[in-house]
């Protein structure tokens, strides 16, 4: 393979192609996308919060410790051009042209944006019925003040209507608060202060007596759900993770949903990632100061589903070859080359993101009266409310004129943004792929950090956005890591 250096010497040169503009033409379910409404982002990781905890440490994550939905969900990837969407879930399309870093081809990425019909002023998610299960394991020992203060920072943000349980575990589980209304707001704090931490980890039996007070009180006028503070090293009791599947299926189905909050540099991501695809569940990883903003901004969004069971079938047309699917939980298990799903989408104060990777290298057959396309999508899910929508999507773009052979396109600052966070992941990806898992070569693993950062840095310049400023900083840090010199 060409080294991505040489690649991106090439690239400075030819610069971001823009006289052809690639309409962005989200076309929603049933309407267009809103930039007005809230988003809405799949189940599963909400952030790549471990691997940055890893990084700042001075260390190289593995590849099982962060993922490209975690990451595409700490952004706001808008669609350009967006109309208002009229269902509870809308999927909108762009198309781009890029050189990606993980093999230096030049691919076709499409965007799937997704959004929703719900406006922030207007949304007031339902009460809670909450069963909060805290790991007081002996490995959690350094994180219980953390864990404690996120609890306190937790029932401070609860609705009067509310009610929580609070379950400890270690080698077995107790109940330290059964089901309380959340204004008797002494009484939980004191029990947050009562906890204790020592001892093995059993957390399937941690969670199955959280469901259990929960089950006593669902109804459809609460939003049912599982929290779990846990730095997933269990290791008493059932471990494996089919036993977990079967239990948290079984609640899902009476709509008990579950989160998982992970602590600490050994939280077992890949552990709790097998889980949380599963319908109803999310999971974020947290340091303590990052729990009061969590809470006070982002906890109601976390635990309102707005749709279940997306599926989108490709029907590609001739010539299109899809390569890859970004941003679907555990997607080895949820795509299979022409169909996707996802079990849960959870609104969300950003855009979510899906993004279809096809083959790039010939284009022509794709291109015909001054459109790009790839064929088409049909799109099913079911709202919450149990109705089942349908929509069909026409996955092209206008395009003036075709690029020539390897030259990069993107429609609007926005799907730059898109395609260069996708980059940073590829990038990631491979570098840590290959720092683990041996073949590791560190000028070819600059070249491509250093190329992600230089894509990164052209979409801040356009949009000034201060995560993408973030994420420079992170791939800097990595560089370090690795013993590599800072980014010119």
């Amino acid at each position: 393979m060409e080294k991505l250096t040489g690649h991106w010497r090439r690239w400075a040169l030819l610069g971001v192609l823009s006289a052809a503009a690639l309409a962005a033409l989200a076309v929603g379910c049933g309407g267009m996308m809103s930039a007005e409404g809230l988003g809405a982002t799949p189940g599963g990781a909400q952030d790549i919060g471990l691997a940055r905890e890893l990084i700042e440490m001075g260390q190289v994550p593995r590849v099982d410790q962060f993922t490209v939905e975690g990451l595409y969900s700490e952004h706001d990837l808008t669609l350009a051009e967006a109309a208002p969407c009229d269902e509870p879930l809308c999927l909108g399309h762009a198309l781009g042209l890029e050189v990606a870093l993980d093999d230096d081809q030049r691919d076709l990425f499409v965007q799937l944006g997704l959004s929703t019909n719900v406006a922030a002023a207007d949304f007031s998610r339902q009460p809670l019925n909450l069963g909060i299960v805290v790991d007081t394991s002996g490995s959690m020992t350094a994180y219980h003040d953390g864990v404690k203060q996120a609890l306190h920072a937790l029932v401070d943000v609860l609705n009067e209507d509310d009610r929580v349980a609070l379950v400890v575990f270690e080698a077995t589980a107790r109940t330290i608060q059964s089901s309380t209304p959340a204004s008797d707001l002494q009484t939980l704090h004191d029990a947050v202060d009562r906890l204790q931490t020592g001892g093995s980890t059993n957390m399937e039996a941690g969670m199955r007596l959280g469901y259990a007070e929960i089950a006593e009180h669902v109804d459809a006028e609460h939003l049912s759900r599982l929290i779990v503070f846990t730095d997933a090293m269990t290791n008493t009791g059932d471990t494996d993770a089919g036993s977990f599947n079967a239990l948290t299926q079984a609640a899902a189905a009476i709509d008990i949903g579950f989160t998982f909050f992970g602590f600490g540099e050994y939280f077992d991501a890949e552990f709790i990632d097998s889980l949380a695809h599963l319908r109803g569940g999310n999971y974020r990883f947290v340091r303590a100061e990052d729990v009061k903003p969590i809470f006070e901004e982002e906890l109601d969004y976390l635990v309102t589903p707005i749709a279940y069971d997306l599926r989108v079938q490709l029907e590609a047309a001739e010539g299109a070859q899809l390569l890859s699917v970004y941003g679907i939980p555990q997607a080895a298990e949820h795509f299979d080359g022409e169909l996707f799903d996802v079990s849960t989408l959870f609104l969300s104060k950003r855009k979510g993101a899906i993004v279809l990777r096809f083959e790039g290298a010939e284009l022509e057959a794709l291109y015909q009266g001054a459109r790009l396309g790839v064929g088409q999508a049909s799109i099913s899910y079911q709202t919450v409310d149990g109705e089942d929508k349908r929509a069909t999507l026409d996955l092209s773009a206008a395009l003036a004129a075709l690029p020539g052979e390897g030259e990069v396109h993107y429609p609007d600052a926005a799907m730059q943004r898109t395609l260069a966070v996708t980059d940073m992941y590829l990038a990631m990806y491979a570098v840590c792929a290959d720092y683990h898992g041996g073949g590791f070569d560190l000028e070819d693993a600059g070249a491509r950090l250093d190329a992600a950062i230089a894509k990164l840095r052209a979409a801040d310049e356009l949009l000034e956005d201060d995560r993408l400023r973030r994420e420079i900083a992170l791939l800097e840090q990595l560089k370090l890591n690795l013993g590599l010199a800072p980014t010119e």
